[in-house]
């Protein structure tokens, strides 16, 4: 499995705003080919920043993504990892 990395400016200040952003976002995202799962949040220092975890199942897959978000998105750095080891709690 592989990973995409998002971290973009401009975050919402108005928590309303935000969530309506970060729903966009997840809906238009869980429409991408090889989505497994996805998180949306914004970053507990800046809370001007925008951080985006997703897992797709394929490295063409998460390089599609990519593209799709970079075709339409100002202002975002995004960056592909590949899950070597997954670890979950116990409890």
């Amino acid at each position: 499995m592989w990973m995409v990395i998002g971290e973009q400016g401009g975050t919402p200040t108005d928590p309303a705003a935000r969530a309506a952003q970060f729903a966009h976002m997840a809906e238009v995202t869980r429409q991408s080919p090889g989505f497994v799962r996805g998180w949306w949040g914004s970053d507990d220092d800046d809370p001007d920043l925008t951080h985006a975890l997703v897992v797709l199942d394929t490295l063409e897959h998460a390089r599609a993504l990519r593209r799709m978000v970079e075709e339409n998105v100002t202002g975002i750095r995004l960056r592909i990892m590949e899950i070597g080891v997954e670890a979950e709690g116990t409890s």
